[in-house]
């Protein structure tokens, strides 16, 4: 009960005892009787405020915990919370939006929100906040905007905003969820790149297929009359010629499979070093520029194509060379990089990469043209496709590496290349254009009549008997003849593509279960199956290209032969 209560109840009381009608005794006695019981209830009523005293205490500390763990989830939340007025003046802010903004809490504070928004961005958050304070857009409901940092620095967000009757001063306050979203931005701009190659891939693919075919006859003929007119050396020259001339057109065909499921690269450990030196030697063969390399010691291998990274390697040289009108300097930087998996920006599966940048100092590009430097037929040139950078993107992807571009008007520009380590060291690469003969028993598979022919001429002036089919399913009935008989072949090449028929790995599927020592080499222009690069788990044993030459053909019709009399 009430201590004021009590006392009045007292007071109350002993005034209408002062009014009866008693002796003296008695009312002394009356009276003393009811301070006891008046001071018997205060002594409960002092027991009461103690409790109530102690109970609001106690809930005052248990308010005060409660206020301060809410202030240690608004502070220490992974996304930025801004309190604002109506008029989007900030009140409040925790540290993640301190960190997004790059400014200290008391330097937020007071300032219009409108200055962090890009400028060209004003006009839509000025509409939004007008349709908050009248309550025309629903709360709590997503939109996107490009931030301003202290620095200047743009970042995109992700903004949720909620309005609430603050609890001093009845005023309205606005929530603000700030949301960084550059990762997903980023990793959607590299999905509408891969979008953008993926609708050149099928027509590249069927083209590319179709061209590598011609390419080998022309290649492999042109291979076998270099070999008959070694005593004319003018005509030697000549040949060479065009063997070089239908070499850069191999290269094409390769560009145009980079876009389709077919380009998958045939990688092996190489050493950067010595590819950049090439490379740039090439590239910058009559040229006023020169290049630097800076490379950290005990850099590992890549595991590379090293015909398609070349293409990489050169475009970039190239362009900036071109950058540098007067000559300059381009300088090449590469080092170990881990990904780890945390915190990284990079589109990179965990593991080992090796970074390299290659900086020129040209005139730059400009920020409106750097996020379309890798879109298909996007140039800056008057002459070209237009499909270098995109071609160089592509590339890099399938070696499921990253490429990344930087570049500052007036200042240059950089791309850092990421390419995974490789598990072996380098070999050391031999230059020597080196014809090896052998013999044996070969049974080759192509549809194409000509491709046949002239496969056939080059293996025999290897030295090799040669017996031809024009699918698989003839191939695997003269095999099997041919084993059954006695006379087995030593080694078989099929074409993996075959138009309307049985192609190879459906065949060399069959002839393992004739023969499971079957030797077969798998030959292709074009193929959407990932058997190219995993050959050996089809049961092939090696692999060609096309187009090619006598020399590389040579070369592995002596390592196949060379295992299968180990084997044997």
């Amino acid at each position: 009960m009430d201590l004021y209560v009590q006392v009045q109840k007292a007071f109350s009381r002993l005034e209408n005892l002062s009014q009866c009608d008693l002796s003296s005794q008695e009312l002394t006695s009356k009276l003393l009787s009811e301070l006891d019981f008046a001071l018997h209830e205060l002594k409960i009523a002092s027991v009461e405020l103690i409790e109530q005293n102690e109970e609001m205490a106690s809930s005052r500390q248990k308010l005060e915990a409660e206020r301060c763990r809410y202030q240690e989830l608004f502070d220490f939340a992974p996304d930025g919370y801004l309190v604002t007025d109506t008029e989007g003046i900030i009140l409040d802010a925790n540290i993640a939006a301190t960190t997004l903004f790059n400014l200290s809490r008391s330097l937020l504070m007071g300032k219009p929100l409108a200055i962090f928004v890009r400028s060209d961005e004003h006009l839509i958050f000025r509409t939004r906040l007008l349709e908050i304070k009248k309550g025309i857009v629903i709360q709590n409901e997503n939109w996107e905007l490009i931030m301003l940092s202290g620095k200047r620095t743009t970042f995109p967000v992700s903004i949720t905003v909620g309005k609430v009757i603050a609890s001093s001063g009845g005023k309205e306050e606005l929530r603000w969820l700030l949301r960084d979203i550059s990762k997903r931005k980023q990793l959607e701009e590299e999905l509408q790149k891969a979008d953008k190659l993926e609708s050149l891939g099928v027509l590249a693919g069927g083209i590319a297929h179709d061209l590598n075919n011609f390419l080998t006859v022309i290649l492999g003929n042109l291979s076998l009359v270099k070999r008959c007119t070694k005593e004319e050396p003018k005509a030697t020259k000549y040949l060479q010629y065009m063997e070089e001339a239908v070499k850069q057109t191999g290269n094409l065909t390769r560009q145009m499979l980079t876009f389709a499921k077919g380009g998958q690269p045939l990688t092996k450990a190489v050493s950067l070093y010595r590819l950049i030196e090439d490379d740039s030697a090439f590239a910058l063969s009559g040229s006023k520029t020169r290049c630097e390399l800076f490379f950290t010691e005990d850099l590992p291998s890549v595991e590379i194509d090293r015909g398609q990274m070349t293409q990489v390697i050169t475009n970039i040289l190239i362009n900036a060379d071109q950058a540098m009108l007067l000559g300059g300097t381009i300088k090449i930087h590469a080092k170990e990089l881990a990904v780890t998996g945390e915190n990284s920006t990079l589109p990179l599966q965990i593991g080992n990469y090796v970074a390299l940048t290659i900086t020129d100092e040209g005139a730059g590009i400009s920020s409106q043209i750097l996020p379309k430097i890798f879109d298909p037929y996007f140039s800056t040139k008057d002459l070209g496709s237009g499909l270098g950078l995109t071609i160089c993107y592509a590339i890099v992807k399938k070696h499921g590496g990253h490429i990344s571009v930087q570049s500052v008007e007036g200042q240059g520009t950089s791309f850092t290349i990421y390419l995974p380590v490789s598990n072996v060291q380098a070999e050391k690469e031999v230059h020597e254009d080196i014809l090896i003969l052998g013999e044996g028993k070969v049974l080759l598979m192509d549809d194409e009549e000509s491709v046949r022919q002239t496969a056939n001429e080059m293996l025999t002036f290897l030295g090799y008997d040669v017996e031809l089919a024009g699918d698989g399913a003839q191939a695997v009935r003269l095999y099997k003849e041919a084993f059954l008989s006695g006379r087995p072949y030593d080694v078989v090449i099929t074409d993996l593509t075959v138009r309307g028929g049985m192609g190879g790995k459906v065949a060399v599927s069959e002839l393992l279960i004739v023969d499971p020592d079957v030797k077969a080499i798998v030959s292709s222009g074009y193929s959407a199956d990932a058997l190219i690069t995993d050959y050996k788990n089809y049961g092939f044993c090696d692999v060609i290209a096309k187009p090619y030459r006598i020399q590389e053909l040579g070369k592995v019709m002596s390592s196949v032969m060379q295992r299968s009399r180990k084997i044997k």
